[in-house]
């Protein structure tokens, strides 16, 4: 796969997350209730929650990725240094 395919395939499954026809599946009483005062603390707070929620696992990934580059850079400099040259 060649990164311009993966860049697209990632740019489209973004636009498809994003889509906002999910957030008007809500029924009339629901949204009434959220726009209140009240409602409007509880909508911040769980924005909040899953941006601390969603933390976590890119934490873990940024730091695994950042390991195995260490260890290929590693991997790439002893190799240099057996070489003759």
């Amino acid at each position: 796969m060649t990164l311009r395919r993966a860049v697209a395939i990632a740019a489209l499954a973004g636009l498809v997350a994003l889509w906002p026809e999910g957030a008007f599946a809500q029924c009339a009483m629901c949204r009434r209730a959220l726009a209140s005062p009240e409602g409007l603390q509880m909508v911040a707070a769980f924005r909040s929650g899953i941006l601390l929620l969603l933390l976590a696992p890119f934490a873990v990934f940024a730091t695994v990725a950042a390991l195995a580059l260490r260890d290929q850079k590693r991997r790439n400099v002893s190799i240099d240094q057996r070489r003759p040259g």
